[in-house]
């Protein structure tokens, strides 16, 4: 039988080396958080945002299309999530500031603000043109206004990022996720009937 490595990539001393950098790192988020983040105003603020979005949302989430909405608002999560993770991995953007020292690192964007407004949108803008409009006036909103709000409170940093490349983003995610729920239901309702 022909070998084709030699040494396992596990055993590789550039990978030990990553995973020695990589505990190194994660102790200095642990101690920059239990030192810098938590029981700090920023720390609160961020989980008031948190609590507060979530508890609008139940208010107004049309209780009929829970099912619908909810898989809309995963999927959003998701794809932000990934997107968050590319990000700070590339050094694009960073988090001084979290919720928790964990992944993803701005939690109340990717966990709780995006999905909700996304889903609140997908809600009340059901037509395409519509929702089109509404993405296009959130992503102001997130990238021109909010995302400034976030450095301000030195919750987020940019790096290596513009506030101008995020404006397309958020519009492509709500679109894209939009599109993928409706082929799923068309797909349902296709396969129930026969």
């Amino acid at each position: 039988m022909i070998k084709f490595l030699k040494v396992k990539a596990s055993e590789q001393p550039l990978w030990i080396e990553h995973i020695k950098t990589r505990i190194s790192l994660r102790d200095i988020n642990l101690k920059h958080w239990l030192d810098n983040n938590l029981f700090t105003p920023v720390w609160w603020l961020m989980l008031i945002i948190f609590i507060a979005t979530w508890i609008i949302w139940w208010k107004f989430v049309d209780k009929t299309k829970l099912m619908e909405i909810v898989i809309y608002g995963l999927m959003v999560s998701f794809l932000a999530t990934i997107l968050d993770l590319i990000g700070t991995e590339f050094v694009l953007w960073g988090y001084p500031n979290m919720l928790l020292p964990l992944m993803p690192p701005l939690a109340i964007v990717d966990l709780g603000v995006l999905p909700v407004v996304f889903m609140l949108i997908y809600q009340f803008f059901a037509g395409w043109k519509s929702f089109f409009i509404a993405m296009i006036i959130t992503s102001l909103a997130f990238s021109f206004i909010g995302e400034p709000i976030a450095v301000w409170f030195d919750m987020y940093q940019i790096n290596n990022w513009r506030h101008l490349y995020s404006f397309p983003l958020y519009i492509i995610l709500g679109l894209t996720v939009k599109w993928f729920v409706h082929s799923i239901i068309t797909k349902e309702k296709k396969s129930s009937q026969k």
